[in-house]
């Protein structure tokens, strides 16, 4: 029995290119306790439209924090605030600035 090994060429095309980093995949988390908050399919998606952040300026290093835990709170009005963290070490230190 031969076994043969055979390329096949096709021209790329209309390849998608990702538009932006998807909203549902930012990770949420309680702002009071620090425990993982799940959302509803769309949720993430809708709040940073009305908040008109464009999925464009999001990355893997951006996170969503909230008030709106169901442990901590039971309150039917909640914020959220989104943050991003940096890898660089400096960026924890404060400034190297003044004579003091």
């Amino acid at each position: 029995m031969r076994h043969s090994i055979r390329t096949f060429s096709e021209p790329l095309r209309d390849t998608l290119v990702p538009s932006g980093y998807d909203p549902e995949l930012l990770y949420v988390e309680c702002a009071r306790c620090g425990a993982p908050v799940m959302w509803e399919a769309g949720k993430a998606t809708r709040l940073l439209d009305l908040a008109g952040i464009d999925p464009l300026e999001l990355d893997a290093s951006c996170q969503l924090m909230t008030d709106g835990c169901p442990r901590c709170s039971g309150r039917r009005q909640y914020s959220v605030q989104i943050v991003r963290f940096s890898s660089k070490p400096s960026s924890s230190r404060p400034p190297y600035v003044g004579n003091a």
